[in-house]
């Protein structure tokens, strides 16, 4: 038998499955039981021909009573919660060649806080309510859909961007959320939030990347907004969604002169216990660290 560190190297039950750490596969072999979430996870929601129910899902979701739902999706009724509009700056003066070009991970951030306005800039091209267009409905009537700066999966927008403002000049210590209909931040929590949240950040390695940066941007999911339409598979644009916001936000930062860093070192049961939400129906997918330049 031919083996190599993580498994043998056979047509059997033991030679599948995608590499995983030689510790993590003995035990599952020798439980008998082999996990295999992320395959499980491909297959699941593959795109198959004559899927009714996917076909049947979407169609719904061409009818008036969903095209009102969604035009209405951003303007959430005020809640009383504390909320303040950001302020208006001056795009960075950089072409989309430059950025792309220029772009690097950065893990040096210097002590100087995050302007609020270069805050507001990487949020407003990350995210922000762009343009609107008239969608028909069957009497006639026209009613208004908003359109944001990154693409998402049937304008369903299941992706919003939360604040950990650790130092950013002008903005209270603590968790926003950002609110694109109106260009806004609402408080979310305070500075126990936000430590508790900065202590499930520290990665296994003890790095402290997180508590060197001005903000930790939060990418929060509501998965069900796709998957209630597309199934499994709309788990798949979630991700797609978070990883064009990501990108959005670091050909920002390149303009603005502004170091930023893609991050996955955070404890998901841990933040979203800091941040008070179920980790399933709402849930952090990604992590973005953006600040000033060492």
């Amino acid at each position: 038998m031919v083996t190599t560190e993580a498994r043998e190297v056979s047509p059997a039950l033991a030679g599948v499955g995608f590499r995983t750490h030689p510790l993590r596969f003995d035990q599952q072999v020798d439980s008998g039981v082999l996990l295999r979430p992320a395959e499980e996870f491909l297959i699941s929601s593959r795109n198959t021909r004559h899927d009714r129910e996917t076909q049947l899902s979407v169609v719904h979701y061409f009818t008036d009573p969903v095209t009102l739902a969604l035009a209405h999706a951003s303007r959430g009724p005020r809640d009383g919660s504390i909320r303040m509009s950001l302020p208006q700056a001056t795009p960075p003066d950089v072409s989309l060649a430059q950025a792309i070009a220029s772009r690097r991970s950065s893990r040096d951030f210097g002590p100087s806080p995050l302007a609020l306005a270069s805050l507001a800039i990487a949020l407003r091209y990350g995210d922000s309510e762009s343009a609107e267009i008239s969608a028909r409905l069957d009497n006639g009537d026209e009613v208004p859909l908003r359109l944001r700066a990154t693409p998402s999966a049937g304008g369903l927008y299941p992706v919003e961007i939360w604040v950990a403002a650790r130092n950013v000049a002008g903005l209270g210590r603590g968790i926003h959320r950002y609110l694109p209909g109106e260009d806004a931040l609402e408080e979310w929590a305070g500075s126990d939030a936000l430590d508790r949240l900065l202590a499930a950040c520290t990665d296994v390695n003890g790095d402290d990347l997180v508590g060197t940066a001005g903000a930790l941007l939060l990418f929060v999911a509501k998965p069900w907004r796709s998957m209630r339409k597309y199934g499994p598979r709309g788990l798949r644009f979630v991700l797609h969604e978070a990883g064009g916001i990501a990108q959005n936000i670091h050909l920002t930062a390149v303009g603005l002169d502004l170091a930023s860093l893609d991050y996955s070192g955070f404890f998901d049961d841990e933040v979203h216990q800091a941040l008070g939400i179920d980790g399933t129906y709402h849930a952090v997918v990604h992590t973005l660290l953006l600040g000033s330049h060492a």
